[in-house]
């Protein structure tokens, strides 16, 4: 079955990555940590939980850079964690995510992917609230990231269930071995990059459906999606993005968090 890793050899999981564009990859953490980050998670919306590291200049330095869903962003009944869409570089900002982002258990597969030598982009957690949390047009992630030739890695870790009520991302394998170009659309909800659907097998999309604990590893070309939350779940995803540390930058990306080094040598970005 396209993507489902059925054993955790190393060359299996690259060849599944290699051939499909992305791999699911079954119990990434154990239980007690899932229990432990939706803790984290609760008390960064709930305001328990606040930056120990310095943020983004000009944002407030007690609070994490959030998006909401437009439709409820101004609704005074409903409380914050049910209006969040996205949560932007917890990893940079907390120590707790951050090493979590580094862990072993996260650093072993992505090596498996990409090679010894890792650097780590950000992170983003998507929320997807329960009846309104928002769909994500088909796109591929380096549509956002031009400044960097594109071979950059994303981990999906499943806060919760994932399933197709809930919005679970669906995946068009093989997808991965061409750039497509990408265009704005306002689906009412938000701004985003979208591919355009007559250029895509729109019929082979394999909808990854996972339990909490695992992750979903995908290509930055890998083409994806994801449909509105429907249901009376969450479905909060912690994305870490990585790239290998020899990836060359196709124009300035003056990132302000950097590119840090978390696994192996260091390496010198070509530039043209």
């Amino acid at each position: 079955m396209y993507g489902i890793l059925t054993s955790m050899n190393t060359e299996h999981l690259k060849t599944t990555f290699d051939r499909d564009g992305f791999v699911i990859v079954p119990g990434v953490i154990s239980p007690s940590r899932v229990s432990e980050l939706r803790d984290m998670l609760d008390g960064v919306l709930e305001g328990r939980v606040r930056p120990d590291r310095a943020v983004l200049v000009g944002k407030d330095p007690d609070a994490f850079h959030m998006h909401l869903e437009p439709t409820v962003a101004d609704d005074p009944t409903v409380p914050l964690r049910e209006k969040v869409r996205i949560i932007f570089h917890l990893c940079h900002t907390h120590s707790y995510f951050w090493r979590l982002a580094t862990a072993p258990e996260i650093l072993d597969i992505v090596e498996a992917l990409i090679g010894p030598d890792i650097r780590f982009y950000t992170d983003q957690t998507f929320l997807k609230p329960a009846h309104h949390g928002s769909e994500v047009p088909w796109h591929q992630d380096s549509g956002y990231w031009p400044a960097a030739e594109p071979r950059l890695l994303s981990c999906w870790l499943a806060l919760d269930d994932v399933s197709e009520d809930n919005g679970c991302v669906r995946f068009i394998p093989g997808s991965h071995r061409s750039v497509l170009a990408h265009q704005q659309v306002h689906t009412g909800n938000a701004t985003n990059l979208t591919v355009q659907p007559e250029a895509l097998d729109s019929t082979a999309e394999v909808p990854v459906i996972m339990t909490a604990g695992s992750a979903s590893f995908h290509h930055s070309l890998t083409v994806h999606r994801s449909l509105a939350n429907t249901s009376d779940r969450a479905r909060r995803g912690l994305i870490m993005i990585f790239l290998p540390a020899d990836l060359t930058f196709l124009k300035p990306w003056n990132f302000p968090y950097g590119f840090k080094l978390v696994r192996g040598a260091e390496a010198v970005a070509a530039t043209s």
